[in-house]
């Protein structure tokens, strides 16, 4: 399915519909360019997590946790050249509660759970994004249905 944003706003809406849904265990592997939109769009999970806190870009920590009744564990595996890196971050254990995204998931993808929800970012222009979503299985079937009403009502 692919949805298209044409600002900041729309992007950080879409991340808020989705956010809104998310549950314990839910993986995001965000794939897309350097100012796809990758922040913005967690900005807005986060939002819809109902986390207020400003979420920057975890390039230079790899790692920004974000404590709430749902945690968000905001991965960065931009700047990480060896799996073996994620083993020092503990990175498994963070896979089985709280909700975690993975900007740059690509570097690992053996690293991924197999029901992880893939999002590819286009940029089409200097603020339009399009988003295709990979659904695959009946765990995201809330998620999927928060994207359908985001895309038709925008």
């Amino acid at each position: 399915m692919d949805v298209v944003t044409q600002s900041e706003q729309e992007t950080t809406g879409l991340g808020m519909a989705i956010g809104s849904v998310l549950q314990s265990g839910d993986v995001l592997a965000l794939h897309g360019d350097l100012g796809a939109g990758k922040t913005h769009f967690v900005q807005g999970i986060a939002r819809g997590m109902g986390i207020d806190a400003n979420v920057p870009s975890p390039t230079f920590t790899i790692l920004n946790y974000y404590e709430h009744d749902i945690p968000l564990q905001h991965f960065d595996f931009y700047r990480l050249e060896e799996e073996y890196e994620l083993d020092d971050l503990g990175f498994d254990d963070y896979l089985t509660s709280g909700v975690t995204v993975i900007e740059w998931s690509e570097k690992f993808p053996d690293r991924l759970p197999d029901d992880a929800l893939h999002i590819t970012i286009q940029k089409t222009s200097a603020t339009g994004r399009i988003f295709h979503f990979d659904f695959s299985g009946s765990r995201w079937s809330q998620v999927e249905k928060e994207v359908q009403k985001y895309a038709i009502s925008h």
